[in-house]
């Protein structure tokens, strides 16, 4: 999806000395701007905008000038506290004006508000609006760029959402849940799926295919859903996330060939083959481990010792952490003294 942002004009309607509690946002139909699209508003609109409000869980601002996007000090003329729908007529909100904005406007000082919207441009319908400003000026030419830039901060926002919502769908919890919801969703669902001590957690396809990836235990899955958090809360790039889902592939990429190498499929000198093969693609990586042959019979694997002589191969023990078992285990089970 792709949006707009775009900047409207209308007055302020001050009648017998007062300013009306409710005033009309957006009046319903399409919506012409001088030198751009129009762009509609409808029901559908509306609900959409509610729904933006309500995500964000903040009142929307009325500033002076549309200072909330120039990055200075911005102070508040007054805040929408309630909105709307009116058949026919459009989007009406309850605005709390501040005294000093109150007195503007009776004094005629201020006499037009302009909303920033978001319109999607794949039906040119409001979906959200970004701010309100009082003003006196029917167009501010150097407002585009920024208003470009806002467009595109929520097309990546936006984004995000639908990815967090496609989760939530695939794991059938109620839509609008939060991010610890879909964690605790995630945890319930890797529990059922654990068959055994002796088996690595296995995750529900769907939520593998939901975080693009191809195979994870319980941490992995938290992890990204963790990952994903942040992302939402502004405070891990998509690099970042990028660079952390390819360090988990590269940590189950190292343990299915040392588990390969454990079993002797594969000679010491085919190890970085191996590391390079499982890391561009796992699933091949390990259907051709089930079908290769033992290479290397496992007592003359490198570092292995016989049973009796006292010392653990690095290889068993690094799997045997993996499965929550300790040296002391292995000593004790696995036949070393």
């Amino acid at each position: 999806m792709t949006f707009m942002a775009k900047t409207i004009i209308a007055a302020i309607d001050v009648q017998d000395g007062k300013i009306p509690e409710w005033m009309l946002l957006y009046e319903a139909g399409w919506i012409e701007l001088e030198g751009e699209e129009p762009f509609l508003v409808d029901r559908k609109a509306f609900e959409t905008l509610i729904s933006f409000v309500s995500r964000r869980g903040n009142d929307i601002v009325i500033d002076y000038e549309h200072q909330t996007l120039k990055g200075v000090k911005a102070p508040a003329a007054g805040w929408i506290k309630e909105y709307r729908w009116e058949e026919a007529k459009g989007i009406s909100v309850r605005v709390e004006w501040n005294d000093e904005a109150s007195e503007h406007i009776l004094k005629k000082e201020y006499r037009y508000f302009s909303p920033v919207s978001i319109v999607r441009k794949k039906d040119k319908r409001l979906i959200a609006v970004h701010s309100v400003a009082l003003t006196n000026a029917p167009r501010t030419n150097h407002l585009t760029p920024i208003l470009a830039k806002l467009g595109e901060e929520f097309r990546k926002e936006n984004s995000d959402m639908e990815f967090l919502k496609s989760l939530i769908a695939k794991l059938g919890i109620e839509a609008g849940a939060d991010e610890n919801k879909v964690v605790e969703a995630v945890e319930a669902v890797m529990a059922k799926a654990n068959k055994g001590p002796e088996q690595v957690e296995v995750v529900a396809k769907d939520v593998l295919q939901a975080l693009d990836l191809t195979e994870g235990d319980s941490s992995t899955v938290v992890a990204s859903i963790h990952a994903l958090k942040q992302s939402s809360k502004g405070a891990v790039s998509r690099e970042e996330f990028d660079r952390l889902q390819k360090d988990l592939n590269k940590r189950d990429a190292d343990e299915v060939v040392a588990k390969a190498r454990l079993e002797g499929k594969i000679s010491p000198d085919q190890k970085e083959w191996a590391d390079a093969y499982a890391l561009r693609d796992l699933d091949g990586f390990k259907t051709f481990v089930a079908k290769a042959p033992v290479v290397i019979p496992v007592e003359e694997l490198p570092n292995q010792r016989k049973k009796g002589e006292g010392v653990i191969d690095e290889t068993v023990l690094a799997i045997a952490k993996m499965m929550g078992n300790t040296e002391d285990d292995i000593k004790q089970y696995g036949g070393l003294q």
